[in-house]
């Protein structure tokens, strides 16, 4: 058998002839080439490259590893609700990166506020990767690392931030209990919320023998000065967001009464910031707090039209 003779009849084949017309079915069209071409590029520009300045971050990375070990921080999981913060921490895929800086904002296709940003990993590389890219990461396949107390104070109201016409209503105090009580001791993540018109330290000064800080000594966790805000509307507000980790004790007081404390609340204290940052901007009214996921989640409300 000739088999250069056989390849040459089965090229010669006229039914693997095309004509113009038919070649052009193989082509790419134009829009999708242009879809291509800015998907191959954002890959590309997104790439991760040696950080040059390393040396600034180096440090922050080995500090913020001993604050986890310790733990003063701790990583929690985040909702698709969250946004990512500059300066903040984020795990994916187990290793530690900074989101350094967020560029500025736009919309995406999906109409989400969209920005480059600069990313530093703690194996010495960055990459100016989407930001919506980031979060679908940190969301899907990691975590976030929780600020020190330091930083989440300084986050909140001070004298200076206070304009006129606007009223210093008090501050909300979180508090932990230091119970004896086997069931109270025991139990993880149990903080009380409150309220108090004055400062904390005066209002808890008598806590061992009052049923709502459960007749016992209590540690101060975190205060926040609140503007404009009346105690009702925060307590209103902390039983809606909270109300489904709601802590139930019966405590007895020194007359022999009992009591059941509402102001207990069983939830991270990273939750507890999260959700007195929205009271101060007014969205926490669109969110409950999901106990399975440790998160807050936006509440899908009824859309109504007018006939």
């Amino acid at each position: 058998m000739d088999i250069k003779k056989e390849l040459d009849a089965i090229w010669d084949d006229p039914l693997l002839s095309i004509t113009e017309k038919e070649a052009e079915l193989f082509d790419i069209p134009a829009d999708m080439k242009n879809v291509m071409e800015v998907r191959n590029k954002a890959e590309y520009v997104a790439q991760r490259k040696l950080c040059e300045d390393f040396d600034l971050y180096k440090d922050l990375f080995v500090q913020v590893h001993r604050d986890l070990k310790n733990g003063m921080r701790n990583l929690v999981r985040i909702s698709k609700t969250v946004n990512l913060q500059a300066g903040h921490f984020y795990f994916i895929d187990g290793q530690m990166l900074l989101l350094e800086y967020i560029g500025e904002k736009r919309k995406s296709s999906n109409f989400l506020p969209d920005a480059r940003t600069r990313c530093i990993y703690e194996n010495g590389t960055e990459s100016d990767i989407l930001l919506q890219t980031l979060r679908k990461n940190v969301v899907g396949n990691g975590y976030a690392v929780t600020e020190l107390q330091k930083e989440m104070e300084s986050k909140f109201f001070k004298q200076q931030d206070v304009v006129d016409g606007d009223m210093v209503t008090g501050y909300v105090y979180v508090l932990k209990s230091l119970s004896e009580e086997p069931n109270i001791r025991g139990q993880k993540d149990l903080y009380k919320i409150g309220f108090t018109r004055n400062t904390v330290k005066e209002r808890i000064v008598n806590a061992e023998h009052e049923p709502t800080y459960l007749m016992a000594p209590v540690e101060i966790v975190a205060t926040y000065q609140m503007v404009n805000l009346h105690s009702q509307k925060f307590e209103d507000l902390v039983h809606q967001v909270l109300k489904n980790v709601q802590f139930h004790v019966t405590v007895i007081d020194d007359n022999g009464i009992s009591h059941e404390p509402k102001e207990w609340f069983v939830v991270p204290l990273t939750i507890v910031d999260a959700i007195i940052q929205r009271m101060m901007d007014g969205t926490i009214i669109d969110y409950v707090y999901n106990p399975q996921l440790k998160c807050l989640e936006r509440m899908n409300r009824p859309s109504f039209s007018v006939q």
